[in-house]
């Protein structure tokens, strides 16, 4: 196992990719050696073995012409690299490598689904089922993908989160929530979504605060919304480490997780959903979404259709609810996470032993 040699393909910078830190712990704890190869679309990434320097445009047409530029700076650095194993995240990378993969890499790469993307068009039917009937395995981050996906192959679940967090997260710890304000924090990659909703909701609401902590395309957008309304009480930091997420979320009383109705958001869970259970942080999500499912089901936070009346339901959710009880949803559903994520890791650690 410790010759072994893996090769990560990985659509974008590794800050915006936690769920990467899924594999490599795995990898740093089994001595497996491996490598990043990205497409720095910040310009500013150093940390990866290979990295792609392209631009697209904002067309379709654009776009996907570079990710088939992109997939030709992948096949050589796996040519190069002599890899005996890969991780393909994304769609776009696997559908244009398919043919490769099949050729070179039979049974020796895991894919791994994470968002919808171009595979939902029929035209890319075949070379995405060409990825999935290749490959050791696949994988997704959400049951809810199974609605969108082929029928009849098996899909592990490889939950957006480090197991060791959630394990030291199973001990319900004495704890109270700010409330003074209360603070609504929106943490990680920053878009456009649904935020402009929230940001209008709680714009200059008595005892509330809004914070938005991180990068992302939809931030300057956010800001002109902030502006133009003159709210006072919404705040913007940027980058942040990653290292220090867990004290940021700490410092909040919920965590906005609101997604619009489209079928990429009602079938992903994120980043924030696992976090928001790990730190004991209630979630504002979307009702009807898988996220809204468990959320409902669990009772770990405030599922809405619509943001009218937020305000007075942030509040009357925090004096109704037992936080021990609540404390106690979070471990329960957490554990049920932590079967999925045992099943993984046992495909993972046979996957580099065959």
């Amino acid at each position: 196992m410790q010759e072994t040699k893996v090769a990560i393909l990985l659509p974008a910078n590794v800050w915006f990719c936690p769920f990467v830190n899924i594999y490599t712990h795995n990898f740093d704890k089994y001595n497996i050696k491996y490598d990043i190869i990205n497409w720095d679309k910040s310009g500013n990434e150093n940390t990866c073995a290979y990295s792609y320097k392209g631009h697209t445009g904002n067309s379709s047409l654009s776009k996907l012409l570079g990710y088939w530029k992109f997939s030709r700076f992948v096949k050589k650095a796996l040519i190069q690299g002599h890899y005996d194993r890969i991780i393909v995240f994304s769609s776009q990378i696997g559908i244009f490598c398919s043919l490769f993969l099949k050729k070179y890499y039979q049974s020796k790469y895991i894919f791994d689904f994470r968002d919808l993307s171009i595979e939902q068009y029929s035209f890319m039917r075949r070379p995405f089922l060409r990825l999935l009937n290749n490959s050791y395995a696949n994988v997704i981050s959400s049951p809810g993908f199974k609605k969108c996906l082929p029928k009849g192959i098996k899909y592990y679940i490889s939950h957006n989160f480090v197991a060791d967090n959630v394990l030291n997260a199973l001990a319900p710890k004495p704890q109270k929530l700010p409330q003074d304000p209360i603070s609504v924090l929106t943490i990680g990659g920053i878009r456009i979504d649904a935020n402009p909703q929230i940001i209008e909701a709680l714009g200059n609401k008595s005892g509330i605060k809004l914070d938005f902590v991180g990068r992302g395309a939809g931030a300057n957008t956010l800001k002109d919304i902030v502006n133009g309304n003159d709210f006072k009480n919404v705040f913007f930091e940027g980058y942040y480490d990653k290292e220090e997420e867990g004290d940021i979320i700490e410092k909040a009383t919920f965590l906005n997780i609101f997604y619009p109705d489209w079928i990429s958001h009602k079938t992903a869970m994120s980043n924030r959903f696992y976090n928001s259970l790990i730190y004991k942080r209630p979630m504002i999500v979307t009702k009807g979404q898988i996220q809204g499912d468990y959320c409902e089901k669990y009772n770990v936070g405030l599922a809405i259709d619509t943001t009218i009346g937020l305000d007075q339901k942030l509040k009357d959710w925090l004096k109704n609810t037992n936080m021990e009880e609540y404390q106690g949803n979070c471990i329960r559903l957490l554990k049920v996470f932590l079967k999925d994520d045992n099943h993984f890791k046992s495909m993972l650690q046979r996957f580099l032993a065959h």
